[in-house]
């Protein structure tokens, strides 16, 4: 596997069992982290199926912690029985820090506004219960998404995933206490405006993501990701920020254990 990563440098999203599905060695993307010296990483939760096979790959890298939740993108037809009381049980484990991801997603119709509205409020009510941080995931739905968000209080912390540039949308997010997380996307050559949008971003609110295996970063781009390439999304993060790489891997280490509660 090619690999960009150094030490300390942290994962804030990636998805274990899509890595897998994509045929892709999991003991040598743990043991790329591990001979890396790489920092905490988080496998965000889109289906409530093969939790425990989940869980089991903390047992190839003990700073891998995990999201449970139902992607906005399943269909209400989808769920299984139970699916409150399933969602508020995986929640509830130790290892377990964050619930999502969760949000709205007009860009395809798996699934109809009113299921996602009802997940979307769920996950939000969890996270209220728990003091556990949500992942918000948003796509073509930018406007719902803030309106939502204007609408309520949060004792928790929030993280807008794989962000896509909308400055209004950041602003708010940061108004309300969240952290604001750039994957692979940002690298882009057309992605000026994502780029832009991290003069918005105070370093204290940034998180970096892979979203492997998608979203792999320039000049990967249409491979399949993995978090061992998460370099070169710090790196273009860095340029743009104006900062060093290790001052960023550094305070970006400190953001997701804030964010995780792992301080």
């Amino acid at each position: 596997m090619d690999i960009n990563i150094q030490k300390m440098m942290t994962d804030s999203h990636f998805h274990i069992l899509e890595m897998k599905r994509k045929g892709m060695d999991l003991k040598e993307v743990f043991k790329i982290l591990k001979d890396n010296e790489a920092g905490i990483v988080l496998d965000a939760g889109v289906s409530l199926s093969n939790f425990e096979e989940r869980l089991g790959w903390r047992n190839s890298y003990e700073d891998l912690y995990f999201a449970a939740g139902i992607h906005p993108n399943i269909p209400s037809s989808e769920w299984p029985d139970g699916f409150r009381e399933t969602l508020k049980r995986q929640v509830s484990h130790p290892f377990v820090k964050a619930i999502g991801e969760t949000g709205l997603d007009f860009f395809r119709e798996y699934s109809n506004e009113e299921d996602q509205f009802t997940l979307l409020n769920l996950h939000y009510e969890l996270s209220q219960e728990s003091g556990k941080a949500l992942i918000f995931h948003i796509r073509n739905a930018e406007d719902a998404m803030k309106k939502w968000i204007k609408q309520r209080d949060f004792k928790t912390r929030g993280v807008l995933h794989c962000f896509p540039g909308d400055f209004e949308l950041a602003e708010i997010a940061l108004e309300k206490g969240f952290y604001i997380s750039y994957a692979g996307n940002v690298t882009f050559k057309n992605a000026g405006k994502i780029r832009e949008s991290l003069n918005l971003v105070p370093l204290d609110r940034l998180l970096v993501e892979t979203d492997a295996p998608y979203l792999s970063p320039h000049p990967k781009r249409g491979r399949e990701n993995h978090p061992g390439l998460i370099g070169y999304t710090y790196e273009v993060i860095a340029e743009e920020k104006k900062v060093s790489i290790e001052e960023l891997i550094q305070r970006v280490d400190m953001n997701l254990k804030s964010f995780l509660k792992l301080n």
